[in-house]
């Protein structure tokens, strides 16, 4: 044998005839997949014996990238671009990563302060402190989302973002939050895990600030059971996070070339979502404005079957007609009644809840971040907080009152968007024989 047999010198090839690899993905995982699914009868067995008689089962290819079939996280990115109204869109693992994503894209970083609200899931807040930034915690009104006064009175020369978040599926107050945003020039990111589908003024709620994060975990809006995603109309800022999301591999329509605009080529981390759940979250994208339709409908009947009741008070709404509708919120007309009425109505049998029915510590209240509240670092270096100097907030469990009285107020119902007629009537009338004996 010499070099001239080579097959690089025109020598035959040696393993040219290789046997034809299987799909790392085949009939077993799908068949785990389908149990998942509750049939009627005996229809999962037919199912699965039809699979396993099919010899030749070749399963999916679950990474969106390198892809030999069109991608379906692809597909859910343009299908949620459509849906939303951005030139952007990118698929994660969850909202907490698009947050993360986004403070990234944005730059933000040790000595840094962004402004959250005093109610929402930790997350938000959690995330500012994961991207070694400080968070200052403001007052909701009595919208539950962020307060415009609050925010301007929190400003500072190192504040550079405001994370509104649209609480239970309702806006914030988005042209307060944008004048706000406009005047000391700091992007608006807006927290849009509980309120995808909802709407400001006509502009799809992750449409209107510098970038929208959304959450497709299975208790929100519209569900892939893990995912989110992240929209935006600015090219820079999506190919930051887009390299922040896998990384830093560097999607760029040049990827290996130099950086275009700058400040493109840094170390990211891994949030990318799977074909799996890319599959999911496109049909739900699909099928969204329906559902959303359907919550809003059930929503306005039970709202328009209660009557009227000392003390009551609906949630204010920056914009009732742009409401998810998930959520109805009313306020009673001191806390003390409110504890009295929870439990009345649960024994009715009216999904309801709040401050006081809950089972576990409620994060999406501030006073229950001690995280936060104390200080609390991963690491022996203190960050964020040894970065903040003199300037770190002082933290106090009561420092945001306006938040807790009106949460201390408040009722939540939940609303499923597959309730019939009948179903909100026996809500409502629950509601009314209850309010109908402690709010006399």
């Amino acid at each position: 044998m010499s070099e001239k047999d080579l097959a690089i010198n025109g020598g035959a090839a040696v393993a040219k005839e290789m046997s034809k690899m299987p799909s790392k993905i085949g009939k077993d995982e799908l068949l785990e997949i389908i149990d998942m699914w509750d049939f009627a009868g005996d229809t999962k067995k037919q199912i699965a014996d039809l699979i396993k008689k099919n010899a030749a089962v070749a399963g999916p290819h679950l990474f969106r990238y390198y892809n030999p079939k069109p991608s379906k996280v692809a597909a859910a990115e343009a299908e949620m671009k459509k849906f939303i109204g951005t030139q952007y869109c990118i698929g994660m693992n969850s909202c907490t990563s698009a947050l993360v994503a986004s403070y990234r894209a944005l730059g933000i970083g040790a000595g840094d302060e962004v402004i959250v609200p005093a109610y929402t899931f930790f997350t938000t807040s959690a995330t500012v402190v994961a991207s070694n930034a400080i968070p200052v915690i403001v007052d909701v009104d009595d919208t539950l989302c962020l307060c415009p006064e609050a925010i301007e009175k929190a400003i500072t020369p190192r504040t550079k973002a405001i994370v509104p978040v649209h609480m239970r599926g309702s806006a914030a107050q988005m042209d307060a939050i944008m004048d706000i945003s406009t005047k000391h020039g700091i992007p608006v990111i807006e927290d849009t895990a509980q309120a995808a589908g909802g709407s400001f003024k006509g502009k799809k709620l992750g449409s209107i600030g510098t970038m929208g994060c959304f959450s497709f975990d299975y208790y929100k809006v519209i569900v892939s059971g893990e995912g989110g995603f992240i929209t935006t109309n600015d090219k820079r800022l999506y190919t930051r996070a887009l390299n922040w999301h896998d990384c830093a591999a560097c999607w760029r329509p040049d990827r290996f070339g130099p950086e275009a605009e700058g400040e493109e080529l840094f170390c990211g981390e891994n949030y990318r979502m799977s074909e799996l759940e890319g599959a999911v979250a496109l049909a739900q994208i699909r099928k969204a404005g329906d559902i959303v339709s359907k919550h809003r409908a059930a929503n306005h009947k039970i709202k328009n079957a209660i009557g009227n009741f000392k003390g009551l008070s609906f949630r204010r709404q920056a914009d009732e007609a742009g409401d998810t509708g998930i959520c109805l919120i009313f306020f009673l007309g001191d806390a003390e009644t409110t504890k009295k009425v929870l439990p009345a109505l649960k024994a009715e049998g009216v999904p309801a809840g709040g401050v006081y029915d809950a089972k576990v510590r409620d994060w999406h209240t501030y006073n229950y971040w001690e995280h936060i509240l104390q200080y609390k670092s991963v690491a022996a270096d203190k960050l964020p907080w040894s970065a903040a100097g003199e300037n770190l907030p002082k933290y106090t469990k009561d420092m945001c009152p306006r938040s807790l009285e009106l949460l201390s107020r408040a009722i939540m119902i939940d609303i499923n968007y597959n309730l019939t007629d009948d179903d909100c009537r026996q809500i409502s009338d629950g509601i009314n024989k209850v309010l109908g004996v402690y709010c006399k």
